[in-house]
């Protein structure tokens, strides 16, 4: 298997996957758990909130973090 590096368009693709697939699974867990412990309101599940604000982050984390590795290594 080819080694991905961490300065290449694929990895930047792959951490931006990565990071958005793991804020959908955990964006509507967390508010969950924000609605039901903290402020004691009804956990509603809405399509802008719990899957295009996870991407939006996603892109955003996975390009800043992609471009603080390429200026470490440069």
């Amino acid at each position: 298997m080819k080694k991905i590096e961490s300065t290449s368009i694929q990895y930047l693709i792959l951490q931006i996957v990565a990071i958005s697939v793991a804020g959908i699974i955990l964006w509507p867990l967390l508010d969950l758990l924000w609605c039901s412990v903290l402020s004691h309101t009804e956990f509603v599940y809405s399509a802008p909130d719990h899957l295009v604000e996870p991407i939006v982050f996603g892109i955003i984390v996975g390009i800043t973090l992609w471009i603080l590795e390429r200026r470490k290594t440069k």
